[in-house]
């Protein structure tokens, strides 16, 4: 298949994963009648089919069912299934297809899943989420890029979405993503270090008040407790995302020492299983390092 797609008003539309990405990013689509699958719907965990349903995406009863006759693919997975998922979809449509793979993965990864596409007859764009899709949901920054890159941009923001041209090769966009988040979950991770120790030793306050003088108009006992309440809500998956951050680093032949170090906080918070429902930075610093003892 060439990198042109030829679309119309009249597109059949599947998402492969319905998390908050998923969920955040329907919108645009819900006239055309699409689909979602998501591994969830096997066992209906917390009324996932209601929550697809309740978007007006259609649930389907499998992968090959949410694949029949389809023209895009919205791949929007943990990191760590983007290769397996696009595995499985190249093994599974039947048609002609846009495959735009949105999951934060590394340009590798985005290349090898682009490969795997063409040999299934379809074309991939590398679609980089740019922002957190709550509360943006279409307005979020999308980067496409890849030899379908236009003409994917034109297709999305016909929809409403918030699409721009980034190059016209897939790796491009995933790039730009890869190394913002080397400061993005970073400085997170620096942040839990930092505060969660401050907090024991007894001087969080200091050393927020010092902070936010260095950093001229940052401030940080907001930032601060922003940074814990992600980590304590996704840690899990951005550590995934961290994963392919090092894999980026790695394939420009550079060593990722202070990216693994984001990948242990990351994984260590989110693991504790939390779901605050506050930012407050004293208040969250005190329930991490009550489970982190």
């Amino acid at each position: 298949m060439t990198g042109s797609v030829n679309w119309s008003l009249d597109q059949n539309i599947c998402f492969i994963g319905f998390g908050e990405a998923g969920e955040a990013l329907s919108g645009g689509f819900r006239s055309q009648s699409p689909v979602a699958w998501d591994l969830k719907l096997l066992s209906d965990e917390l009324g996932f089919r209601e929550r697809i349903q309740s978007v007006g995406f259609k649930p389907a009863s499998s992968l090959e069912d949410a694949l029949e006759g389809i023209d895009w693919v919205v791949s929007l997975v943990t990191a760590d299934q983007a290769a397996i998922v696009c595995e499985q979809v190249c093994s599974s449509i039947r048609s002609k297809f846009t495959y735009l793979e949105m999951n934060s993965c590394s340009p590798g990864t985005k290349r090898s899943n682009s490969q795997l596409v063409e040999d299934a007859g379809g074309v991939l764009a590398d679609v980089a989420i740019m922002s957190p899709v709550n509360p943006s949901r279409l307005v979020t920054p999308l980067l496409v890029s890849g030899p379908s890159a236009g003409d994917c941009v034109s297709f999305l923001n016909h929809f409403g979405y918030n699409a721009s041209l980034c190059g016209p090769d897939v790796g491009q966009a995933s790039s730009l993503k890869m190394t913002r988040s080397i400061m993005i979950k970073g400085v997170e991770a620096l942040s839990a270090e930092c505060f969660l120790a401050a907090q024991r030793l007894g001087i969080q306050s200091e050393i927020v008040a010092s902070l936010t003088k260095s950093f001229d108009g940052l401030d940080w006992l907001k930032r601060g407790g922003y940074n814990l309440e992600r980590m304590s809500k996704h840690g899990i998956r951005r550590a995934a995302e961290m994963r392919e951050v090092v894999a980026t680093i790695e394939e420009t032949g550079l060593s990722a020492d202070m990216t693994r170090s984001t990948v242990e906080w990351q994984q260590r918070i989110g693991e504790l299983a939390l779901d605050p429902d506050t930012e407050d930075l004293a208040k969250l610093s005190q329930l991490l390092n009550e489970r982190l003892r």
